[in-house]
């Protein structure tokens, strides 16, 4: 090999080997390069810290959503811990106050808790809990300014807080249990109330369901939805169970007897009805309520408002009424409904005795006397209607105004009374009850 021949050759060699090191140097450079990055954005996480202790908000929140935005440190739970703590330091803050910024504390710290569950998880957790006070507390603000649609978004916010990790998380903590449910009874009626009853539904079913939940007012509005689906099957199911899970609840027993009536079951509503009284004597609604009953079946009419023959148990059964309706206006004398339906009793019962009057057509002695004696009848049963109506109709003179149902029940109370007077040949009364009735506006 000449010497030209063997330079050749080792220069090849050296340029192979600069080629393999300048090669391992890139690659060295670009690790370096990534490294810096991942660098950079840790410090970015490290001066959000540094702002946050300084209370400058504004560059805490700008630092942190560049580590957010990173694809090296968007998946570390420090990053959203961070996060949540700016934005929960904004929340004492009175001049932040009004932004509501624990809202996006609380998606950071969820967030914590979904990277990695033990992260900082005692602190987390509290602030969770706080977080979610705070959406049940704003949730109950708009229910009850009839932002019903606000009011099932924020209580669901607490929902969601209490149910993490299929609501292990907070299983310690019996009073966090009790807001969320107090926020899931929110959501109900926000739903309920805003005529969603599909989304209502399934959560008062929960709520029946739950110890801390099941509330008489959750079965009574279970009911109403069943009864607008008509539903009957389900909507006595369900007033049945709450019945037997708060016996003493009135307004279920009221819910109960009001679905009797709808469904003309007259024979299991006076039983309910009886029941309730026989436990309530001086609940004059319910005294009212089974004088009705008594009365309606005194005075039986078909489909169509026509009447029909009169029961065999009639005498006992407008006694009953009497001594029902009685009891009612013993507990509340000034009642216009109780008054005047107690008259229209003695009314009806005085119309009764007029058509068996009406029925004598012989001209003997013996008819004579028998048709005077249902006279004699009669105007006693004319009579004592009279005081019943008068009260109805002095209660409703005394009013500064009426409201139409007021107008209705004062003018037929008239009506009544001024029929009464003409049967008792007292015209200058019925002229008077005439006159007050022509007074009443329209």
């Amino acid at each position: 090999m000449t010497l030209i021949q063997q330079k050749e050759n080792n220069y090849k060699v050296f340029l192979s080997t600069k080629h393999n090191q300048m090669k391992k140097a890139s690659l060295i450079s670009a690790g370096i390069m990534i490294s810096t990055a991942a660098m950079a954005q840790k410090q970015n996480i490290q001066n959000a810290s540094n702002y946050l202790r300084e209370k400058d908000y504004k560059q805490a929140i700008e630092y942190i959503n560049m580590a957010v935005a990173d694809p090296s440190t968007k998946d570390d739970p420090k990053t959203y811990w961070v996060k949540g703590n700016i934005y929960m330091a904004m929340q004492d803050e009175p001049a932040h106050k009004a932004e509501n910024p624990y809202r996006e504390s609380a998606a950071a710290y969820m967030k914590v808790a979904e990277l990695k569950p033990t992260y900082e998880k005692d602190n987390v957790n509290a602030s969770l809990m706080f977080d979610g006070q705070l959406f049940y507390n704003d949730a109950v603000a708009a229910y009850n300014a009839k932002k019903y649609d606000e009011a099932y978004d924020l209580s669901q916010k607490t929902v969601e807080i209490h149910d993490m990790e299929q609501g292990k998380r907070f299983a310690y903590s019996k009073a966090f249990d009790t807001v969320a449910i107090n926020a899931k009874i929110i959501q109900a009626y926000s739903a309920y109330y805003s005529n969603q009853p599909d989304k209502a539904l399934p959560i008062l079913v929960d709520l029946k369901n739950s110890p801390i939940g099941r509330d008489a007012n959750v079965y009574i509005i279970l009911s109403g939805i069943y009864g607008k689906q008509n539903k009957d099957a389900e909507q006595i199911a369900i007033i049945e169970e709450g019945r037997k899970a708060f016996p003493e609840n009135t307004n279920l027993r009221t819910e109960e007897l009001n679905y009797y009536i709808r469904t003309g079951k007259q024979d299991v509503l006076m039983k309910k009805l009886e029941d309730a009284v026989a436990a309530e004597p001086n609940n004059a609604v319910l005294q009212y309520n089974l004088a009705n009953g008594y009365n309606n079946m005194a005075f039986p009419k078909d489909a169509a408002g026509k009447e029909l023959q009169r029961p065999a148990s009639y005498a006992d059964l407008t006694a009953k009424a009497e001594k029902a309706y009685n009891a009612a206006l013993s507990a509340d004398p000034a009642n216009t409904d109780y008054n005047y339906n107690a008259g229209v009793l003695y009314y009806n019962e005085a119309t009764e005795i007029n058509k068996d009057m009406n029925k004598i057509t012989g001209n003997t002695a013996a008819d004579q006397k028998k048709y005077e004696e249902l006279k004699a009848q009669r105007d006693a049963m004319f009579s004592k209607a009279i005081p019943y109506l008068q009260k109805a109709v002095d209660v409703f003179s005394a009013k500064p105004s009426l409201t139409n149902d007021d107008k209705f029940v004062y003018d037929s109370s008239l009506r009544a009374l001024q029929g009464i007077y003409a049967n008792l040949n007292n015209l200058e009364k019925s002229n008077e009850m005439k006159k007050l009735r022509d007074s009443i506006p329209h």
